[in-house]
This record gives C-alpha cells, sequence and structure tokens, in this order.
C-alpha cells in the first residue's frame, strides 16, 4: 500500500509512483491537448553535505526538503522523491513552458532560507531541468530523457537555475561527447610516465619543477612534454588543457 508508493524518508511519491502519475498526466495532457512540464531537480553539492556532516544530517536535509517543496506545487501538480537527492515535478495544464519557469521559482525561494540543523545553519540551493509534453516527447522516458538533459546542461553552466530542453541541447550534448571520446581516446595513448608528467604540467607546473618532483632531468621533460604535445595532437599548453577538461579530467592542482 503506501510504503510501496511512498519514499519513507520524505513521504513523497516514490519513483515508481511518480512514474504512474506521469502516465496518467500524458494521458489527461492527450485529451486536452494541454501542455505538460516534467521538472527534474537535484540539489547542489549534495554529496559534500553527507561527507562533510554524515548520513545523518544529509538524510535530515533531505526531510525538510520533502517538506519545503510539498506547498510549492499547485494542487493539480504532483512533486515526487526519485532517490538520492533528486526530486521531479509533474506541471500539468500549464499555459505556457513559463509556467515552469515560474514553478522552478517557488521551489528555489522555498530552498532561500537557510535550514537549522542541529544548531548548524545550512543554505541548500537546486538545479533544475524541464521538458514538456508534446513537443519533447510523448512517452514517460522521453520526457525523463530529456529533462534530465536540460538538468545536466544546467549543471555543467551554473549551478542554482532552471534550464528549459530544447533539441539544440541535444545537439550541444552530442557534439560534448564526441569531443569527451575524442579527448579520452588521446589520453590513452600516453605511457604512464607521460600520463604523470601530463597531471603535474596541467596543474600548472614548469618543466624544471616537474623534473625535481619526478626526479629526473629537465631535458627528460621535455622529451616527454614534446612526446605528450604529440600525442594528445596539441599545439598550445592552452590547447591541451581543453583537451584534458574535454576528458572530464579535473587538473589536479585546480580541483574546487
Amino acid at each position: 500500500g503506501h510504503i510501496a508508493q511512498f519514499d519513507l524518508l520524505t513521504d513523497l511519491p516514490n519513483r515508481s509512483q511518480f512514474i504512474d502519475r506521469l502516465e496518467g498526466a500524458i494521458a489527461r495532457a492527450v485529451r486536452s491537448k494541454a501542455l505538460l512540464g516534467v521538472m527534474l531537480l537535484n540539489l547542489d553539492h549534495f554529496k559534500s553535505v553527507n561527507t562533510t556532516f554524515g548520513l545523518r544530517l544529509g538524510d535530515a536535509v533531505l526531510k525538510h526538503m520533502g517538506a519545503r517543496f510539498r506547498p510549492c506545487t499547485r494542487t493539480s501538480d504532483s512533486i515526487a522523491r526519485l532517490g538520492g537527492d533528486e526530486f521531479s515535478a509533474i506541471l500539468e495544464g500549464l499555459e505556457s513552458e513559463d509556467g515552469a519557469t515560474i514553478a522552478a521559482e517557488r521551489m528555489r525561494a522555498a530552498l532561500a532560507k537557510p535550514l537549522v540543523i542541529d544548531d548548524r545553519e545550512l543554505v541548500v540551493t537546486a538545479t533544475a531541468g524541464v521538458a514538456f509534453y508534446p513537443q519533447h516527447g510523448s512517452t514517460v522516458g522521453e520526457l525523463l530523457d530529456h529533462a534530465d538533459l536540460a538538468l545536466s546542461h544546467a549543471k555543467e553552466r551554473s549551478r542554482g537555475r532552471c534550464a528549459l530542453y530544447s533539441p539544440e541541447l541535444a545537439l550541444v550534448s552530442r557534439r560534448e561527447e564526441q569531443r569527451r571520446s575524442a579527448a579520452l581516446e588521446r589520453l590513452a595513448r600516453l605511457t604512464r610516465r607521460e600520463r604523470e608528467v601530463l597531471d603535474i604540467l596541467v596543474a600548472g607546473n614548469a618543466n624544471k619543477m616537474i623534473a625535481y618532483m619526478l626526479g629526473t632531468s629537465t631535458r627528460t621533460i621535455e622529451n616527454h612534454r614534446a612526446r605528450i604535445m604529440d600525442k594528445m595532437e596539441a599545439r598550445s599548453l592552452a590547447e591541451l588543457m581543453r583537451i584534458v577538461v574535454d576528458a572530464g579530467e579535473v587538473p589536479k592542482g585546480r580541483a574546487g
């Protein structure tokens, strides 16, 4: 009964209940020819909350978020917790796409007030992605995939905002994926030693420093560097940095 359909921590509908409700909402939208929005919402930097303060506090944050989200939606809407720090909302009978942005703003405003848990004050922000029926898909799968793509796009650009799906995003995403796999292929050409040199190089160290760190001569590092540039097909250090970032590798000295 209730337990199978609701998330124990927040008492919001769970993933399977959400999908059932979304199927119902799509059927209603087909009949009424109305606009339907599907929003996916992630809490920003939630992993670091768990790591810094422990899972118990992380759970308390999620519970508070559930309570804050509930009053944000209209009675026709449905908000659920899909798992982890991922929430979702079905926005029915929208007049226009702007309606989804207004809903996202309401949710962000609900988060803006600091949470006080165990005498600790925490401010939690969230990033959202939205896809619409009928223009972005007619099935649960398509709508969720496209909302997820919009969410990923928002996270990469600037957290704490809401991005609406557009077909261009799929194109950008495909291009980024192609760049990433090309960059990973280039990285795979490097020997283990060259990989070490590359990591220290992109962290902003000069040849002399690298030679000192790896206990070798400057000339050896220069040879490594030339081979790395050649294998990575980079004409400059800036281009080398870009390829490493494309591969999804965070330069060790610049992490954060």
